[in-house]
């Protein structure tokens, strides 16, 4: 039979060593969390980065809308040249027919370089929206249809 004294030391050696390895396991957890966002960072929080035009892109979901109410949402990603977000850059859309009516949701572009708008028309036909960032248009536009 084990002396109580030892059944007590098996004890606290267990249980130490328990949480030494669940300290581990969370530590692990929260490296590759990190390391593996899927989400893309922003360079740095510096908005003098240079924007690449080339990595930068707009498109819009959907392509088609009805007239009269129904939207287009216009996404415009602005990259470096590593394709990492640029953070706090102004983008405007730009060359919108009269008809084309533009609902700012986030003209800032956020740590991903995200930028969002809505837009609508009261008026059918096919539209090329331009994003515009730095007083430069991106050389990307996107097409899209009101009927």
């Amino acid at each position: 039979m084990e002396a109580k004294g030892e059944k007590s030391n098996k004890l606290i050696i267990s249980v130490f060593i328990i949480t030494f390895l669940v300290i581990i396991l969370i530590v692990l957890l929260f490296f590759i969390k990190n390391i593996t966002s899927v989400l893309p960072k922003a360079k740095n929080l510096n908005s003098a980065v240079s924007v690449s035009f080339s990595n930068s892109y707009i498109f819009a979901s959907p392509v088609r809308a009805k007239t009269n109410g129904e939207g287009i949402r216009i996404t415009v990603f602005l990259l470096d040249d590593n394709g990492l977000g640029i953070f706090d850059k102004k983008v405007i859309l730009g060359n919108l027919d009269s008809p084309i009516k533009v609902k700012d949701i986030q003209s800032l572009t956020d740590e991903t370089g995200k930028a969002i708008f809505d837009i609508s028309s009261s008026s059918s036909g096919v539209f090329f929206i331009e994003a515009i960032v730095d007083s430069n248009k991106l050389p990307q536009r996107v097409k899209v249809v009101f009927d």
